[in-house]
């Protein structure tokens, strides 16, 4: 049978590794530094952002199913809406209010100003087909 000889080369003051002396910097109890502690609290909030954001793109596609199934696009469209404010309101409880609330003012401030356009090219659109047709148009009897 062979022999092994082991040589270690690190100083350790003159005591064993395996000396309880040795590691005089750590407990042998589980105690939960503040670093730990916010570490583990970030961690649960991230586990929440994730959830919410599976629950939401889960019924964000089922709507969408829902909405091609169905033809009725006024509904889906009411719907999606609920469910980016929804989205807004989970980052906030979950994440930075402050984003949350920077985020929803520049998504309601896009949808207003796509609004606005939308609702003045029909404006134009409408003055031109009045002029073309010569004057006011009258409706009813």
């Amino acid at each position: 049978m062979q022999d092994y000889h082991v040589y270690v080369h690190a100083q350790s003051g003159g005591k064993s590794a395996t000396n309880p002396q040795y590691h005089q910097g750590e407990s042998k109890t589980a105690v939960q530094t503040p670093e730990k502690k916010v570490e583990h609290e970030a961690s649960h909030n991230l586990s929440g952002i994730k959830a919410t954001g599976i629950m939401l793109g889960t019924a964000s596609k089922i709507n969408s199913f829902v909405g091609e199934l169905t033809e009725n696009v006024v509904t889906e469209r009411r719907i999606a809406l609920g469910l980016t404010s929804i989205g807004f309101v989970a980052l906030a409880v979950y994440g930075n209010p402050v984003t949350a609330l920077a985020a929803a003012g520049a998504y309601y401030g896009s949808k207003a100003i796509s609004y606005g356009i939308k609702v003045h090219k029909e404006n134009l659109t409408a003055n031109y087909m009045k002029q073309l047709s010569g004057g006011t148009v009258k409706m009813g009897r």
